[in-house]
């Protein structure tokens, strides 16, 4: 969304707001042509995003260009970087304080929103890989949950293992041919020594298996009980 927002801010402008970061130049990764678009996209390129003080000068560079930005399109990005696990005070963008219970879905509504979940667990999983697997194991509990709650069958009790959880879901899903991969998910809990690599390992998973069961349940289920 910036890339495409810097089309319309000069090249001085660009090269002031990263440069006053203290960023620098790194190789254009390829994308939509235009000299405004290249520089951000070769300035974006040159921050390694697993250092948290240069991610916090990305913050910082990106919080200056909204005021060079038209005033209708500063709510727009503003939101979007929220939806990627930003928020913006003061001036710059920072990575959104998160904890494990924050990723948990209660509702219908948020089965929509699990790419914005997934998208904050890998932001955490370079500050706290632990925290990043508890909540990626967060997530695929309450979907489960949720979705069981909603079909009106009965889900397992408070103390039953997430294999036990995601096992029942997708039983009711009728799912049963996909039951054998399940086993991996209760693993996420049992690493040691967890890295980033490792909590985007679990992270991958747990999005990937609670979007697919959150689909399937509005494909097949919901309809059925509206």
């Amino acid at each position: 969304m910036f890339e495409d927002a810097s089309a319309s801010i000069p090249l001085r402008q660009i090269d002031r707001v990263f440069g006053g970061a203290g960023l620098r130049l790194g190789k254009d990764p390829g994308g939509a042509g235009g000299d405004r678009r290249t520089q951000f996209r070769r300035y974006v390129a040159g921050v390694d995003q697993d250092d948290p003080q240069q991610l916090g000068r990305l913050g910082e560079a990106l919080g200056a260009l909204i005021d060079e930005v038209a005033a209708s399109k500063q709510e727009f990005l503003v939101k979007a970087a929220e939806r990627d696990g930003f928020l913006f005070e003061g001036g710059v963008f920072q990575p959104a304080a998160t904890a494990p219970s924050s990723f948990a879905v209660m509702r219908l509504e948020d089965l929509a929103f699990i790419d914005d979940r997934g998208r904050r667990l890998y932001l955490l999983a370079n500050e706290s890989p632990t925290e990043a697997i508890g909540g990626a194991k967060e997530l695929v509990e309450s979907v489960c949950r949720t979705i069981l709650r909603l079909i009106g069958k009965p889900a397992p009790g408070k103390a039953a293992d997430l294999v036990d959880i995601a096992t029942a879901t997708l039983k009711a899903l009728e799912l049963r041919q996909l039951v054998p991969v399940v086993p991996s998910l209760g693993e996420l809990r049992k690493w040691k020594a967890l890295s980033p690599r490792h909590a985007r390992l679990a992270i991958g998973a747990a999005v990937t298996f609670a979007a697919f069961v959150a689909e399937t349940y509005v494909e097949r289920a919901a309809p059925k009980v509206r």
